[in-house]
């Protein structure tokens, strides 16, 4: 479903990715783990369309980013760190417009109030909810129109615990059921864990880790997912 090949990009002398090549299939969920500024969030950038590699090729569903943006982009439910949303409007009069541009029903919007549950807050001005309720109307956004590939960048940030787990399980099912293929980039390691099937550990711009929650703790002798990504991660981590 998605394939990034050898993408590389830097920003003056600072060298953000170099040769990252990663891929999630239909019905998978990637975990993105790394510590700040090992380049997860321009790597999601370049996936999503909105940040042109250096070099290397993004393709979603068989389709080359490079020369067929606006066909790929529509494959792709994308919630960013800081998903931006009109403080005034209602939840559901916010997703209607977004459901309109991305070419998709009502009917939509009221099955991605139901995946993202925000159904009871869909009266309420955005600007009067939580954190937590915020990023989950930019889930609600992502899903609109069911796509095949979930790009999600912090989207635990202001959730709390049960929240947390209740993404866990909508997302789960977006790949487990929908065959969806989901790619979630985030620091919430133990959180996120149930989701994963594979998890990609990016540091200085390079892939040093891809495999199972299982395989990672084998190779790094540890019991838990984050005691592992911590050792693969070693003065990374510490830095």
């Amino acid at each position: 479903m998605l394939v990034l090949d050898g993408i590389a990009k830097a920003f003056g002398p600072w060298r953000a990715l170099a040769g990252v090549s990663l891929t999630v299939s239909a019905g998978e969920a990637v975990l993105l783990v790394g510590r700040n500024g090992a380049g997860k969030t321009t790597l999601l950038r370049i996936a999503t369309g909105f940040l042109d590699p250096d070099a290397g090729s993004v393709t979603i569903d068989g389709v080359a980013m490079a020369t067929r943006r606006a066909h790929a982009q529509a494959r792709i439910g994308y919630l960013p760190e800081h998903a931006p949303a009109p403080l005034e409007l209602t939840v559901r009069e916010h997703l209607r417009f977004r459901a309109r541009l991305k070419g998709t029903t009502d009917l939509s919007v009221d099955k991605a109030m139901t995946d993202a549950d925000i159904v009871a807050e869909a009266g309420r001005p955005i600007g009067a909810l939580s954190k937590g309720f915020r990023q989950r109307v930019g889930l609600a956004d992502a899903l609109l129109g069911a796509p095949p590939l979930l790009i999600l960048d912090e989207p635990t940030s202001g959730m709390d615990p049960i929240q947390t787990r209740q993404l866990c399980e909508k997302l789960s099912d977006a790949a487990n059921q929908r065959g969806c293929a989901v790619l979630v980039s985030s620091h919430a390691v133990a959180d996120l864990e149930p989701l994963a099937v594979r998890v990609v550990v990016l540091a200085k711009g390079t892939v040093i880790a891809d495999g199972t929650p299982e395989a990672l703790c084998e190779r790094a002798n540890q019991t838990r997912l984050e005691a592992a990504v911590l050792a693969l991660l070693g003065d990374e981590a510490a830095a």
